[in-house]
């Protein structure tokens, strides 16, 4: 991979901040103040800002897609009783949208994807019945419509106020044409191991090289983001988003049972690895991220790297800081 970002936060420890290689191959050496894309750690932003709907009494999680976008459950009704709790827990039965819409990204990099048709499409193609488990950036698209309905506000308003309301000064959902990252930032790619990666996945292509120009919009709500190893720390230390929630609902969204096949144990936008950690990972094209936080000792791991498909490559690092982080990298 060209560049490496690593935080550490530790009670015991002290606190650890780096950037390695390169932000812009051969070119920009990587500081620890770089921004990068974070993938479907937005996904913690996302369910945070439904469950703080949930707290306020505008939303049950037993409420259904028909109850909330009576419009989008008419016009695909085998989704009308699927529940907020299953789009939350990724147990809606609804797949994952992500390799039908990269081939078309990848054909127009810079065009913006229409989401909503994206929604359409993926339901229309078929779905399980509700309740079965499989990871779906599918069921954050939908709670963001949710969000924008209870709101009356674009969904990207609604996590930029949360992130500043959080603390977090460098993380911003980016919508439409305006997908600039503020200097400093990382530019990402698509060589060797992320094509290895697309193509493991049935797409057949060439080393790209610098994606930074492609619209990451394709993500929305489930992972549009991009963010610096400071902001991930901080926010990752309020517990992804658990220390904005009343107690109770904090607790229930950390119950995380195993999620099918895939591998992992998920919560209400939350994965639990284990050991006491709970965090996310994210994944978009250019950039793999990793942010984990220990609500037992306090300790926080954030990382990614400016490489597509290449997660592994953080584990050196997360494991040197912490060996109790082996189940994020399937240990």
């Amino acid at each position: 991979v060209a560049g490496m970002w690593v935080g550490v936060w530790d009670p015991a420890k002290g606190v650890y901040l780096a950037g390695y290689g390169d932000a812009v191959a051969d070119e920009t050496a990587a500081t620890s103040d770089d921004s990068g894309r974070i993938g479907s750690i937005t996904k913690t932003f996302t369910a945070t800002a439904i469950l703080q709907q949930v707290a306020a009494g505008s939303l049950s999680l037993d409420d259904t897609v028909a109850d909330v976008l009576p419009d989008l459950a008419a016009e695909l009704p085998d989704i009308a009783d699927i529940t907020v709790e299953q789009l939350l827990a990724m147990r809606s039965g609804i797949p994952e949208y992500e390799f039908l819409v990269v081939p078309e990204v990848l054909a127009n990099p810079t065009e913006p994807i229409d989401l909503d048709e994206v929604i359409v499409e993926t339901v229309e193609g078929g779905i399980e019945p509700a309740g079965t488990p499989g990871y779906s950036t599918t069921n954050y698209l939908i709670l963001g419509e949710m969000l924008e309905e209870l709101t009356g506000r674009p969904s990207e308003d609604v996590l930029n106020e949360l992130a500043a309301d959080a603390g977090l000064t460098t993380t911003v959902l980016t919508v439409g044409d305006d997908i600039d990252m503020p200097d400093p930032s990382s530019a990402g790619y698509v060589n060797e191991i992320g094509v290895g990666y697309l193509q493991s996945q049935g797409i057949d292509v060439e080393p790209i090289g610098d994606v930074s120009s492609y619209n990451p919009n394709w993500g929305g709500v489930g992972g549009s983001m991009y963010s610096t190893l400071e902001d991930l720390g901080a926010w990752a230390a309020t517990g992804f988003g658990n220390d904005l929630l009343p107690a109770e609902l904090a607790a229930q969204r950390l119950e995380a049972p195993p999620l099918g096949d895939v591998g992992i144990d998920y919560g209400l936008g939350i994965i639990d690895f284990g050991n006491g950690w709970y965090g996310h990972t994210g994944s978009i094209l250019g950039w793999d991220s990793l942010a984990v936080h220990n609500p037992e000792t306090g300790a926080v791991f954030v990382a990614y790297v400016n490489e597509y498909g290449a997660l592994p490559a953080l584990a050196g690092p997360a494991l040197a800081a912490f060996p109790d982080l082996a189940g994020v990298f399937g240990g």
